[in-house]
């Protein structure tokens, strides 16, 4: 037997042990060349190839070369040498684990940035197919990030937001967002290259390429990418190094019309990193993701809960989200805390009663007397206000009305004096506490939506503070 027949018969067991697209993408395109005694020798594209077969198919190549030579079998590899090549560095092998660093071949020497006729390596886009544009809840809280997000998605070689930077506190849903940009660029234009990368990632990537002096190796593989994700850029504070390179790389990428998209927990200008970078971070477009709404963080919530295909009554949907206001994330984590109670318990239905139990995990007031704070916050939420400008001395009718409204919550909930009330409500004096409370019990009396308002507030109230839960 010749050497094609004998790799022909390895590719045989191959098929068996990979799925097809890693079969097309790492042996088919692999060349028989020569057999000699029991050394099979086959060629490969380039020495990332190589590379990749040697982390990944070890034992895949083991088992097939056995099969067809037998046990003494041995297997050589030879990289084809028409065609130059870029390595992946050491540093972002296998899953950005460091490994043993292997010098470059073939390699244009001078400038780092650019290698002409190189052969382009595969980048591995490190993408979770779960965060999409789809099951992204959107609302008021986050239309301009997710409608630029899209727009990215849509026309990366070509859009007006770059870089696009995505802005907003822990869990409000920056990473999703960066992962679906990736994950629709790569159904949509699966030529293009997309990483996704953690700014700590990134610079674990450079520490150990600085180890191995393969820092301009890091660089020119990173160069390779069409569509780069960074996600927590805050941490590139106090980096100085990071920073130098990741300048370098930036210009690259976006002198050649690659796509660059990044999250942040602040405002770029809020950044104690070099003004040459910050500057450049502001060319395009930021977009902030503010705190969702009761309303959309109940669409979130249904949203998870239908994924997992778990029942939520509303009114625990409602008592949930209430209480879980500034980070989302925390949402899918009472979902899975509700399944799992569930399971344990056995075929009990969720209700609130399950609800406060799993929420003392997550919150610290539960269940408490109604206090002037709740309803602050309450009506505030409500009329999508933050809740200074309640105390605020603007005039606005929007405002007024729920200062009002709050006032005369306060007065109908709690024991606090009219004198008090006023301090709350930016050191008014207590005839204007007295106005607010006729004015509302009036609007009670003659306005329908007024009305359906209050009660609406009173009965978030009661369910804030978990009535009817024990």
């Amino acid at each position: 037997m010749d050497h094609t027949v004998i790799w022909n018969n390895c590719l045989q067991t191959i098929r068996q042990s990979v799925d097809p697209q890693s079969f097309q993408t790492w042996f088919a395109p692999i060349k028989p060349v020569a057999l000699q005694s029991n050394e099979l020798t086959i060629q490969v594209p380039h020495r990332l190839f190589y590379e990749w077969l040697e982390e990944h198919y070890i034992e895949v190549l083991k088992t097939s070369l056995n099969k067809a030579l037998g046990k003494s079998g041995r297997l050589q590899y030879r990289i084809n040498p028409h065609r130059q090549e870029v390595k992946a560095p050491a540093s972002v092998l296998a899953n950005g684990q460091p490994t043993e660093a292997v010098p470059t071949r073939n390699v244009a020497p001078g400038n780092p940035f650019v290698i002409p006729g190189m052969t382009r390596p595969r980048i591995p886009s490190n993408l979770d197919p779960n965060y999409t544009f789809d099951n992204f809840i959107e609302g008021d809280c986050n239309s301009l990030a997710r409608n630029a997000a899209k727009a990215v998605a849509d026309n990366p070689s070509q859009t007006s937001f770059n870089p696009l930077v995505i802005h907003g506190n822990v869990g409000l849903g920056k990473t999703h967002l960066l992962q679906a940009i990736g994950n629709y660029i790569s159904k949509k234009f699966p030529e293009k290259a997309v990483l996704y990368v953690s700014t700590d990632t990134f610079t674990n990537q450079l520490v150990s390429s600085i180890g191995s002096n393969t820092t301009n190796d890091l660089v020119n593989w990173y160069q390779n990418v069409d569509v780069l994700l960074v996600d927590d850029i805050q941490q590139l504070v106090k980096r100085k190094k990071t920073q130098d390179v990741f300048f370098n790389l930036f210009n690259v990428l976006r002198q050649n019309n690659k796509a660059i998209v990044m999250t942040c927990d602040r405002p770029i200008i809020e950044l104690d990193i070099e003004d040459r970078l910050r500057s450049r971070f502001q060319w395009g477009l930021s977009a902030d993701l503010s705190m969702p709404a009761l309303e959309t963080r109940m669409a979130i919530l249904n949203s998870k809960a239908s994924t997992n295909s778990v029942e939520i009554p509303a009114e625990v949907v409602e008592f949930i989200c209430f209480h879980i206001q500034h980070n989302i994330r925390q949402l899918e984590g009472v979902l899975n805390n509700l399944v799992l109670h569930k399971g344990v318990m056995g075929n009990q239905g969720i209700d609130l009663k399950l609800a406060k139990e799993v929420l003392k995990n997550f919150v610290s007031e539960i269940n408490k007397e109604v206090t002037p704070d709740v309803i602050q916050r309450t009506v505030a939420d409500y009329y999508d206000l933050d809740v200074d400008k309640l105390s605020s001395s603007t005039r606005r009718r929007q405002v007024v009305l729920a200062r009002q409204i709050s006032m005369f919550l306060v007065k109908e909930y709690t024991d606090q004096s009219l004198k008090a009330i006023g301090r709350m409500f930016g050191n008014r004096d207590h005839s204007t506490v007295l106005y607010s409370i006729k004015t509302v019990k009036d609007l009670m009396e003659t306005n329908d939506e007024i009305k359906k308002a209050l009660a609406e507030l009173e009965r978030k109230i009661r369910i804030g503070q978990g009535e009817g839960v024990l």
